[in-house]
């Protein structure tokens, strides 16, 4: 009988209908079509409190004044550029709620500084520190101990590390963020704080110095002059783990004798041979469906001569 191209395709399309073969031409499904998808959500940033201290019609300047979108905003950035013990938040919109954040880092507030007198309706609004929850966002960063750093020493003049600040001085938006640094290398034993702004406080911008051992010797100081001391000396409160006991504790292998550890060898052994059994198993399933197809397709060829 010849055999024409229809009838060739048709029986073709016939060899995917054979029992146990409707399988390979089947996609495999690796998911549960109807599990739900769900995002998990975390708050960006913690909620704060604070309470109101009193208002006031003046107050010294800042040392920064900070562009807010409202009062939980300042209390929040407060939270975040420690030390802060008092924030003061000026009002600007009614309606939009923002205004403007007093920073006054390292100071407590002194109701004897202000007056309630000048203006009809006290603006000022002075509130204690913030109470938050939900994860720290402090610029402290390795160590919470580093939030309200205490200087040992404010000198002048002191030389920096050994190698010339060839790796060991950086950048920094301020002392807190300093010691921070330090508590997060490897190495580092005490820094050096030289801020760069007109001020010379700690809270400004400035050059962290990284001494990576030793101690501060207040004899490599120099005199100061008559605008004060210009670096502030910081011990490193949160050291990490030397290398050496670090590597050595890391070194010692846990032990597996006795019992447990024939235990352990013996469960190890048995499920080796579960899976040798499962490849044996599987493989020798496979094989009748290898050549029944290979058989079928035979057929098929022939069918063509």
């Amino acid at each position: 009988m010849k055999t024409t191209p229809l009838s060739f395709w048709a029986s073709s399309i016939a060899l995917l209908h054979v029992p146990g073969l409707h399988v390979l031409a089947e996609p495999t499904i690796t998911s549960d079509p109807t599990a739900a998808t769900t995002t998990a959500t975390t708050s960006e940033e913690p909620s704060c409190t604070a309470s109101l201290v009193t208002k006031l019609c003046d107050y010294p300047s800042p040392f920064r004044a900070v562009a807010s979108s409202g009062r939980s905003h300042c209390w929040e950035w407060c939270n975040e550029n420690q030390p802060c013990d008092f924030i003061i938040f000026l009002p600007h919109n009614p309606h939009l709620g923002d205004g403007t954040c007093w920073w006054y880092p390292g100071e407590s507030f002194d109701e004897s500084k202000g007056t309630t007198e000048g203006c009809g309706n006290p603006y000022l609004e002075v509130y204690d520190k913030p109470v938050c929850e939900g994860p720290s966002t402090t610029t402290s960063g390795a160590c919470a101990a580093t939030a309200s750093p205490s200087a040992i020493a404010s000198v002048c003049d002191y030389p920096t590390p050994d190698d010339d600040c060839w790796s060991t001085c950086t950048a920094s938006s301020g002392a807190v963020d300093c010691l921070s640094q330090c508590a997060e290398s490897d190495d580092c034993s005490y820094v050096v704080y030289n801020p760069r702004g007109e001020t010379n406080s700690p809270y400004e911008p400035g050059t962290c110095w990284m001494y990576p051992d030793g101690e501060y010797n207040p004899e490599d100081a120099g005199t100061c002059g008559s605008e004060g001391p210009e670096q502030y000396v910081y011990e490193n409160v949160c050291p990490k783990p030397s290398k050496a006991s670090t590597s050595l504790s890391s070194s010692t292998p846990p032990s597996a004798t006795g019992s447990d550890g024939d235990s352990a060898t013996a469960e190890a052994d048995g499920a080796e041979a579960d899976r040798a059994e499962a490849g044996d198993i599987e493989d020798t399933a496979s094989a009748p469906v290898a050549l029944s197809l290979t058989g079928l397709l035979t057929v098929g060829l022939a069918m063509l001569l």
